[in-house]
């Protein structure tokens, strides 16, 4: 069982790592915006969310190997990536309210409107995806209605959910045998 100071100290190392991860997400989420205008955006924002989990990984290796002397539980582990991923989710639902607070003004709904209003983008959807465009319509005019603070809590609840699950299989590769901390 760690320690009070044990767990102050994953905590705090995990604040830093959130907040550089969270960085990282919204530079994503600022290429993904920026993709509508400037395609190759789009692909630097999947990249660079990518890159996040990497980036992640790498940061919780540094840990194991220079805090705790290259030794860490699974258990130990798992948190600590949650810990950072709720980090991250948190400075990125700030961002995403700020943005459709202050700065979209209807942008992003008008983009997707425009896109099922071309004939192969709701062709696609209607086959890949099984939507027909009413039901595009009527979602997308769901999503307009919802207000800033209600999509940036929608998403901190799915960052949080998703880095959750991220963490497992992450806490599985970076544990290390050794003696239990």
């Amino acid at each position: 069982m760690a320690t009070r100071e044990e767990y102050e100290q994953l905590k705090a190392f995990a604040r830093i790592d959130g907040a550089l991860v969270g960085a990282l997400w919204i530079v994503s989420f600022a290429c993904f915006i920026g993709g509508f205008a400037v395609p190759v955006l789009g692909v630097i924002s999947l990249f660079t969310g990518v890159a996040s989990v990497v980036f992640a990984t790498m940061r919780l290796r540094k840990f194991r190997d220079n805090i705790l002397g290259g030794i860490i539980s699974f258990r130990r582990a798992f948190g600590y990536g949650c810990f950072t991923y709720f980090y991250a989710a948190l400075l990125m639902a700030v961002a995403q309210f700020v943005y459709f607070q202050f700065i979209d003004g209807g942008y992003l709904i008008a983009k997707y409107t425009d896109a099922m209003k071309n004939k192969d983008m709701a062709g696609m959807m209607q086959s890949v995806y099984g939507i027909s465009p009413d039901d595009m319509k009527l979602a997308l005019d769901t999503l307009a209605a919802l207000r800033p603070i209600d999509v940036a809590l929608q998403f901190l609840t799915t960052d949080i959910i998703l880095g959750v699950m991220i963490s497992l299989p992450i806490a599985a590769i970076i544990k290390s045998a050794g003696k239990r901390r």
